[in-house]
C-alpha cells in the first residue's frame, strides 16, 4: 500500500462573512488556520482520497470543481474523492444564495435583498479559492505517496458531546431548553462517543498521519476564524506522535453539540472548552494509535449513488402568511428570521423542487466511510453502524455537498419539534430523507466485501505446563 498526506490553507480573510447563524457575522481576527487536509491511499492499483475541510459545510459545485481538477492532474477518479466539512462555525463564506439566484422570484428585488443582505452569503472568490485548495491538497498528497502500513481502532470519549434536543413535560421537544430546565424529561436522541482512527505508518514504524472520525458540532468557539475544537484535536495528536497530519471527518452530529444541558456547569463555550473538547478527543485517538497493529489494509474501493430528494412544499397560504411577517416585522424578531427562510424556500422550490444528494462509500480494508451531504441526526448514524457488515463503519456528514438538516421521523412527529425541523433553507427536505440516506448507505456498504482486521501478535504457548512456568516463580520458600 502507499499513502500520502498534504494540507492546503483555506483560512478566510479578515472581514469575510462567518456563516453558522441566521444573521450576518464577520471574521474580525484569525485564531488558527483553516485547512483542507487530504490523504491519498493506494492499494491493489486503486486510489482513494479523503479530505477534511475546515468549513461549516461545502457546496456540491466546489467539490465537483475540485474533483475535475484532481482527475485531470492525477487520474484519481472523481467518484473516489470524498470531501467532508468539519462543521466549524468559525470558517469562511461558503454557503447561501449567489447573486441572481432569485432573479425568477415573484419579487426579485425583495428576495435578492433577503438572500444577499439579510442572510449569510457566499464570497465567489472564496469559493474558487477553496475549490483549488482542495485540489491542491489532494494533488500534493498523491505526489507524496510512499510505502506504508495502516492500522484501525476505536476508542470512546463520552464526556464532551451531548444531544441538544430534549423531551419536555408539555409533550413537546425543544432544542437547548436551558441548563437544568425543570421541565426537561430527558434527551430526545442518543449520542455517539466512538472515536474511530485509521493510522498510517512507514514500514519502519514512523507515524505519517491518521484519519479521525468523531461526532460533535464545531461550536465551542475559539476567538476568530478557526477550525474550532478540531484545531486542538490536531495539536494533541501531532504533539503526542511527534508530527504527521490529521484528517478529521465529522460524524452524524446534526443534533450533537458540546453543551450539556443536564448540568449546572458553566456554558461549555469559548477557548477553554474548545481546548478541552479537542484535547479529550485527541487523547483518546492517541490511546488508539498507541495500540495500533499496522498491516496491509486491503482492498481499497469506492462507490456512490446520487439520490434526488424532494424538498418540503410551502403552501400558498403559508407563503402569504410568512411574506406578511417579512413585510411587517423586523430582523430583530426570531419569527421574522424564519419567515424570511420560508419565503426564500417557496421561491427556491420553483427551480429546485428536489435536490441532489450524493451518498458515498470509501473502503479501506475492514473500514468503510459512508458519506452524505446532510446535517444528519445521530440516530441515523448509529443505525447505519448497526446495519453495516463492516467491523469498522464511520459515518461522515456534510460531505460532497450540503442539503441541510436531516432529522428523524420522530422529530417531525406530533411530539417532535425544535429548531432543526423548523422549515427553512437549512431544513428543507421531506421527512423521509433520513431513511433514504440510511438505506442507501447500508446498501453501498454491504455491497462491498470487508478486508481482514489485523490481529495482534500472539505468544508462543508451551503445551507443557511445567516448562511454561517462569523459572524464578516455580517454587517459593516456606516460613
Amino acid at each position: 500500500m502507499k499513502v500520502g498526506f498534504a494540507s492546503a490553507d483555506v483560512t478566510p480573510a479578515i472581514g469575510m462573512e462567518k456563516p453558522g447563524g441566521f444573521r450576518k457575522g464577520f471574521n474580525q481576527v484569525i485564531h488558527d488556520p483553516c485547512c483542507a487536509k487530504a490523504v491519498v491511499i493506494e492499494g491493489d492499483g486503486e486510489r482513494v482520497a479523503l479530505v477534511g475541510l475546515d468549513t461549516l459545510s461545502v457546496r456540491r459545485s466546489v467539490v465537483e470543481g475540485a474533483r475535475e481538477i484532481i482527475e485531470e492532474k492525477t487520474g484519481i477518479p472523481g467518484a473516489n474523492i470524498m470531501v467532508g466539512a468539519s462543521h466549524t462555525h468559525a470558517s469562511g463564506p461558503m454557503m447561501g444564495a449567489k447573486p441572481g439566484d432569485y432573479a425568477h422570484a415573484f419579487d426579485p428585488e425583495l428576495c435578492e435583498d433577503l438572500a444577499q443582505n439579510e442572510s449569510t452569503a457566499p464570497d465567489l472568490c472564496y469559493l474558487e479559492h477553496v475549490t483549488k485548495q482542495i485540489a491542491t491538497a489532494v494533488i500534493m498528497a498523491d505526489e507524496k505517496k510512499e510505502e506504508a502500513l495502516l492500522s484501525v481502532g476505536r476508542g470512546q470519549e463520552p464526556t464532551v458531546a451531548f444531544n441538544r434536543r430534549f423531551r419536555m413535560k408539555d409533550g413537546s421537544t425543544m432544542t437547548h431548553p436551558g441548563k437544568l430546565n425543570p421541565d426537561i424529561i430527558g434527551p430526545a436522541g442518543p449520542v455517539d462517543p466512538e472515536v474511530g482512527v485509521v493510522g498510517c505508518w512507514r514500514p519502519n514504524g514512523d507515524f505519517l498521519g491518521c484519519i479521525v472520525n468523531f461526532t460533535c458540532h464545531g461550536t465551542t468557539g475559539n476567538v476568530g476564524a478557526s477550525a474550532d475544537w478540531i484545531y486542538w484535536l490536531r495539536k494533541c495528536i501531532t504533539g503526542g506522535m511527534g508530527g504527521g497530519e490529521v484528517v478529521f471527518l465529522n460524524g452524524a452530529c446534526g443534533d450533537i453539540t458540546q453543551v450539556n444541558n443536564l448540568t449546572d456547569d458553566e456554558p461549555e463555550s469559548g477557548p477553554k472548552w474548545s481546548r478541552r473538547v479537542g484535547q479529550k478527543v485527541g487523547a483518546e485517538a492517541l490511546k488508539v494509535l498507541c495500540m495500533a497493529e499496522p498491516a496491509d489494509l486491503s482492498p481499497v474501493r469506492s462507490s456512490r449513488e446520487l439520490l434526488k430528494i424532494s424538498t418540503r412544499e410551502v403552501s400558498e397560504e403559508r407563503f402569504q402568511e410568512e411574506l406578511a411577517t417579512v413585510k411587517s416585522s423586523t430582523p430583530e424578531d426570531a419569527n421574522w428570521l424564519f419567515a424570511r427562510e420560508v419565503v426564500l424556500l417557496h421561491e427556491a422550490n420553483k427551480v429546485e423542487p428536489e435536490v441532489p444528494c450524493e451518498v458515498q462509500a470509501v473502503q479501506i480494508g475492514p473500514v468503510v466511510f459512508l458519506a452524505n451531504p446532510g446535517e444528519y441526526f445521530c440516530q441515523f448514524g448509529l443505525n447505519i453502524k448497526e446495519r453495516s457488515h463492516f467491523p469498522f463503519t464511520y459515518v461522515v456528514e456534510l460531505a460532497n455537498g450540503c442539503v441541510g438538516y436531516v432529522p428523524t421521523p420522530d422529530a417531525f412527529g406530533p411530539n417532535g419539534g425544535g429548531y432543526e425541523v423548523r422549515m427553512a433553507m437549512s431544513s428543507k427536505l421531506i421527512p423521509e430523507a433520513g431513511q433514504m440516506i440510511e438505506d442507501t448507505s447500508v446498501a453501498l456498504a454491504n455491497a462491498l466485501t470487508p478486508g481482514e482486521v489485523p490481529e495482534r501478535p500472539k505468544a508462543n504457548l508451551n503445551p507443557d505446563p511445567k516448562k511454561a512456568l517462569w523459572s524464578y516463580s516455580a517454587k517459593s520458600d516456606k516460613a
